[in-house]
């Protein structure tokens, strides 16, 4: 019996994420249609003269997007990485593997006198968690999940998607290349079994990390898009 009930709940906590009720060509188009809007977002906003009215606009069709399809594929939340049994061993995953990437942003903030945990840092813990959350449930809840439909899963699914959300982090050099890899640890976390609540709290201290350890320099901003080169 207790060798049964282990096996269960290790099949639970180690399950993957489930795939949407889509065509390969309906997963495209989804994915697209997301990309599609946060470029604008991200590109010709910032331009336009009734920016506030766009940003609402394109926020609304998001939403939009996010609602009609989860209504369509009627996902549990635990199947989408809404779930607290596994959490402690997969944020101990995440933790493990951004140590040594977390050592080289503190020894660089130490060497360049740049590291400053004050009220920014404190105040970004407390306020990215829930803009993390939204973020992680985006790139693999929405995204990760129609490329598993498109590609299969496996090791490929998860670089495409760190590939697309490094992407949206251009031109930010620093960052385009710090969500690459990031972007491929909570993916694979995800591919393994999946917790939005781990990958939202490792994404939410390594954010407030980065924007309060790198020095200008090496960093300029935490913007990306058009406004990247206004800041």
């Amino acid at each position: 019996m207790g060798t049964g009930k282990a096996a269960v709940q290790s099949i639970a906590i180690n399950a993957h994420p489930p795939t949407p009720r889509a065509s390969r060509a309906d997963a495209l188009c989804e994915i697209a249609c997301l990309f599609f809007c946060v470029e604008l977002i991200m590109w010709v906003v910032p331009v336009v003269p009734e920016m506030r009215t766009a940003y609402a606009g394109l926020a609304g069709m998001i939403i939009l997007l996010l609602v009609a399809t989860h209504l369509r594929d009627r996902p549990q939340a635990r199947e989408l990485g809404f779930r607290l049994d596994n959490f402690l061993p997969v944020l101990g995953r995440i933790s493990l593997r951004f140590a040594p990437f977390i050592a080289v942003i503190l020894v660089t903030g130490l060497a360049s006198h740049s590291l400053s945990f004050g009220a920014r840092f404190y105040g970004m813990l407390l306020s990215v968690p829930l803009w993390a959350l939204l973020q992680q449930y985006m790139l693999l809840a929405f995204v990760h999940r129609r490329l598993r439909v498109v590609f299969g899963g496996g090791q490929r699914t998860v670089a495409v998607t760190a590939l697309l959300f490094a992407l949206l982090h251009l031109p930010n050099p620093m960052l385009t290349l710090a969500c690459a890899v990031a972007g491929y640890i909570w993916t694979d976390a995800y591919e393994r079994s999946p917790n939005l609540y781990a990958n939202a709290l490792t994404h939410a201290v390594a954010s407030a990390l980065i924007a309060n350890a790198l020095p200008h320099w090496l960093l300029k901003n935490m913007v990306v898009g058009l406004n990247h080169f206004y800041r």
